[in-house]
């Protein structure tokens, strides 16, 4: 490969900021933004609020909240992300983990839409054809990727995920009468700790295989 398509990784001088826990940045009385009264009109209709609420649901004194100004908070969070490892600001090569990916900013935008965030769980199906239509254009794709029957796009992703392939794996030996038999999950070291973990949550023994001198996982140990 020519000098010139080498992809150059640039020396990083990482940030570091002498930067205290937000509650300890805390003052007593101080605020970042106000919310407004509400009008009186509104308040002859709903009343307190506080009062309607259960006995049991009511704290008996107030959460420890941090009370900071608003420049204070913009400034404390803007040092800790100059502290995180991301491919947006200070990574050159690309990353896979569930922490530091990329995501291209045209999902971004997409994923950030108020038609697709301002969604409801509960509102009408003839206002919501649209998601509809991507979810089930995305489920039949991934049958047809993967030659599965059908998919579940309810968990976000991440560990929830996780526990509901879990969940799925089990009920589905349960259904065949061999959960019984049927009850150990392998797993390896360099596998995500929820892997193991959720698989431990639905009652699985938890197997793990561990490298061996070169560093990888021999499909001997596997067998």
């Amino acid at each position: 490969m020519s000098e010139k398509k080498k992809a150059k990784v640039r020396n990083f001088h990482q940030a570091k900021w002498d930067e205290p826990i937000i509650f300890e940045l805390s003052r007593n009385g101080e605020r970042g933004v106000l919310p407004p009264s509400p009008e009186p009109e509104v308040k002859e209709i709903t009343g307190d609020c506080i009062s309607q609420l259960p006995e049991n649901m009511l704290r008996i004194k107030p959460p420890k909240l941090p009370e900071i100004s608003q420049m204070r908070v913009l400034k404390h969070y803007l040092r800790l992300s100059q502290q995180c490892l991301g491919a947006d600001f200070n990574v050159d090569v690309g990353q896979g983990t569930c922490c530091v990916k990329y995501n291209p900013k045209v999902n971004e935008i997409i994923a950030s839409s108020p038609k697709v965030t301002e969604l409801h769980p509960l509102q009408d199906e003839s206002t919501v054809q649209g998601a509809l239509e991507i979810m089930y254009k995305v489920d039949l794709f991934l049958r047809e990727i993967s030659g599965l029957d059908n998919f579940s796009l309810q968990p976000g992703g991440g560990a929830a995920a996780i526990l509901a392939m879990a969940s799925i794996i089990h009920a589905y030996h349960k259904t065949r009468g061999e959960a019984a038999q049927r009850d150990e999950i392998i797993t390896t070291i360099f596998s995500h700790p929820s892997d193991a973990a959720a698989a431990a949550v639905k009652g699985f023994k938890i197997i793990t295989l561990y490298p061996s001198e070169d560093g990888l996982v021999e499909v001997e140990a596997l067998k």
